[in-house]
């Protein structure tokens, strides 16, 4: 029994790894900031539009479109989901490496199992805060 859970929990550690990976590489590729270069050693980036642009030397992630304010709050809001993803994934990783070195001791595995159920269950209410947000907010938070 206990190499059967041994079984299904390592292919968990594999996947929860890859998507880490592939989320860490894909918020260090993508680039919202507009950078206006002043000068060769401060770079300035744009929050908002028109009349209303917010220049700053800090790249907050703002798409560089609509209201200044919005637009920072909205690219906070990215950063924090792609913290939430990252602490998750490391999560049930760090849970599955705890059940793999467990070695059938039964206190082990009750932590082991409880994270893991408590990392799913923090996915899905993330998961359901997400599709309420894109469906509260028109323009939708994290497609601006």
């Amino acid at each position: 029994m206990n190499k059967i859970k041994i079984t299904i929990l390592q292919p968990l550690t594999v996947i929860s790894l890859m998507i880490m990976a592939i989320s860490f590489f894909h918020s260090t590729a993508t680039t919202y900031a507009l950078p206006i270069s002043n000068s060769h050693f401060a770079a300035t980036y744009v929050c908002g539009s028109g009349s209303d642009t917010v220049k700053t030397s800090i790249d907050f992630g703002c798409v560089g479109k609509g209201n200044p304010i919005l637009d920072l709050l909205f690219s906070i809001i990215r950063l924090l989901s792609d913290g939430v993803g990252l602490v998750i994934i490391a999560s049930i990783t760090v849970a599955g490496i705890q059940y793999i070195f467990s070695s059938g001791n039964p206190q082990a595995v009750a932590a082991a199992s409880k994270r893991i159920q408590s990392s799913f269950t923090a996915l899905i209410l993330f998961l359901f805060i997400y599709a309420i947000l894109n469906y509260i907010v028109p323009a939708g938070v994290f497609g601006l």
